[in-house]
């Protein structure tokens, strides 16, 4: 072969391909070619993140079993709950004043003390009368749209409400639309936005409007209201936050002569500014809150507008069987300039629970007030737990009035309860001292001016709930002043139902769809009040009986994904009896609507 031919066939070997199984490696003699699945994602995080929120101001530390009452978001929106005073009218011994339907005038009465017996708190401040209403406090206009939890701990004659605001603790944002309509020209609107940032902001937004046309000679009078609550917080770790609310409530309600309604036309505007320390994300460890609010009525024709400021500073320390805690208030107001209140509990053994609190406070005047409370429970074999209270006051029930005086009172109350996974009984009696309440009533009941003096009373109370059957529920509460009694507080008066709530439609997936159905009776018997006065066109006072009555309401709510439909009769019985004398209520009042929740 000539040396040409030998090129030519080298070149040719080369020239043409190689099987795979003999080709030679050659990743070694250059870099590997960019792995794309190495990059960086630019993706966008859609998961919800959950953030830390501010602690819920109300009482840290153990108390004994039955001692408090908690409702969460679900217990007052997936019911026939449309006020603070519905919400509390399931709290045995309660008894609602109730003017009329939606928009009237809703007293709490509890232990015969008037305006003394109820204490409400705003995340941690006290929500006091102001304006029209300056010495009783109607629940009832208080909004329930911002809450999600309300706490209600019971005193033999107090009642201590807490209220928390909604707190969103996942990035995903949560929306909210209502809608409600019914007799008597009922119509309700409601909107919410909550949305938190993973920066740790978080921006919250309720609108609630109501509106009622009434029934022409009656005291369900047309009535207006509209709520709005602003919440903007910023909390950057578990441990610090900060976070500012406002809440407005304008009402107006319509007045006639007969029967006597009071027309009210304000509005109320509340802010805070709170601010929140722990030394420990779990909640446990020393803690500082401050906040400052004010609180401010405008828009009346029968009161110049008032301001109310407030400051409070609570230092407590918790451990997981302890707790204590000093709180000072001061306010710029001639009514309540200061108060300094101190509380502690203590769970050495799992069986033993002891919480004691105590307060001084001044008010105008030179006057100042005392409160001590101490509560004990003790659990015992075989699902039985006792409890009792002692309560002792040296203070005012109406700090607003120049008038008022100091009283002294000594209150105890016992319980045995028994508890078990399908049913809860709790058997109690208390002992209540003398006490007068103001010589006034609360504004808007216009056929009640004022309440007698409750004389020493002995009183039984007992409450219970049964569940025999998978997804229902009976219950009850029962209230009888064996000696003694005040204004409101009828003999033999209870409040009992049943509750079907069940998941079985299994169609959906598990949780997507609920059906509950409730019906509740309240009822009491007749007695002299000795005191309960109207004021009549001559001048003169005429005392009233409270009538035995008997109401009977229905609520059927289907819930499916976050869509709730809801239907709630009240009176259904048509009744045409009166919770307050002279003053009537709607038979068959009916209102429905939906509501949509969107999380995303």
């Amino acid at each position: 072969m000539t040396r040409g031919a030998c090129a030519a066939a080298v070149l040719l070997a080369l020239a043409l391909p190689r099987r795979a199984g003999a080709q030679v490696d050659t990743s070694a003699r250059r870099p590997p070619s960019p792995d794309t699945t190495a990059r960086r994602d630019t993706t966008r995080d859609t998961l919800p993140r959950y953030l830390p929120v501010l602690p819920a101001a109300i009482p840290r530390g153990p108390l004994p079993r039955g001692a408090r009452f908690t409702f969460t978001a679900d217990s007052f929106a997936f019911s026939d709950t449309k006020t603070l005073s519905d919400l509390l009218a399931r709290i045995p011994g309660v008894y609602v004043a109730r003017g009329g339907v939606f928009g009237q005038a809703e007293g709490v009465l509890y232990g015969g003390r008037g305006p003394a017996a109820l204490e409400v708190y705003w995340d941690g401040v006290p929500y006091l009368p102001l304006g029209r209403d300056s010495v009783y406090l109607d629940p009832a206009r208080i909004p329930l749209a911002p809450l999600e939890r309300v706490d209600v701990v019971v005193l033999p004659a107090a009642l201590r409400v807490y209220l928390v605001t909604s707190r969103q603790q996942s990035t995903a944002p949560a929306t909210e639309i209502g809608i409600t309509t019914g007799f008597l020209g009922t119509a309700g609107y409601r909107a919410a936005f909550l949305k938190r940032w993973r920066s740790g902001f978080g921006l919250s937004l309720v609108a609630d409007w109501n509106d009622i046309s009434g029934e022409t000679g009656s005291s369900s009078t047309p009535f207006h209201d509209v709520d709005l609550w602003l919440s903007a917080l910023y909390i950057p770790t578990p441990k610090l936050g900060v976070s500012y609310q406002i809440v407005s409530s304008d009402w107006n309600r319509s007045g006639n002569t007969s029967p006597i309604v009071a027309a009210v036309r304000t509005k109320r505007v509340d802010q805070l500014v709170r601010f929140a320390w722990g030394a420990r994300s779990d909640g446990l460890g020393p803690r500082l809150d401050l906040t400052l609010a004010t609180a401010t009525t405008s828009r009346d024709s029968a009161v110049p507008d008032r301001t109310l400021s407030q400051a409070t500073l609570e230092l407590s320390a918790a451990a997981p069987r302890a707790m204590a805690g000093v709180v000072a208030r001061l306010a710029g107001s001639e009514r309540r300039p200061s108060q300094l209140e101190g509380q502690a509990s203590w769970s050495p053994l799992d069986l033993l629970t002891i919480s004691v609190d105590a307060r001084h406070t001044k008010y105008a005047l030179d006057r100042s007030g005392d409160r001590a409370h101490l509560a004990a429970g003790l659990v015992l074999p075989l699902g039985f737990s006792a409890h009792g209270d002692v309560a002792w006051g040296r203070d005012l029930a109406a700090p607003a009035r120049s008038g008022d005086s100091v009283q002294t009172t000594n209150d105890l109350y016992g319980a045995i309860r028994w508890q078990r996974s399908w049913t809860t009984l709790e058997v109690g009696g208390a002992r209540r001292d003398p006490f007068s309440p103001p010589p006034q009533f609360l504004a808007g009941l216009g056929t009640v001016n004022a309440l007698s003096p409750t004389p020493a009373t002995n009183y039984l109370a007992i409450q219970a709930r049964l569940r025999p059957l998978p997804g229902l529920e009976l219950w009850g509460w029962y209230f009888h002043p064996v000696r003694g009694g005040g204004d409101f507080e009828p003999p033999h008066h209870g409040r009992y139902g049943a509750t079907f709530y069940s998941k079985f439609w299994r169609t959906y997936k598990s949780g997507v769809f609920a059906f509950r159905a409730e019906t509740a009776v309240e009822s009491w018997s007749g007695g002299t009040e000795g005191g309960v006065f109207r004021d009549t066109t001559t001048g003169t006072s005429t005392v009233h009986e409270l009538v035995g009555a008997t109401f009977v309401d229905f609520n059927l709510q289907i819930r499916i994904a976050g869509v709730t439909i809801f239907w709630v009769i009240r009176n259904a019985r048509s009744s045409t009896r009166s919770y307050v004398p002279e003053l009537g209520y709607i038979r068959n009042d009916q209102f429905y609507g939906v509501r949509w929740r969107f999380t995303n």
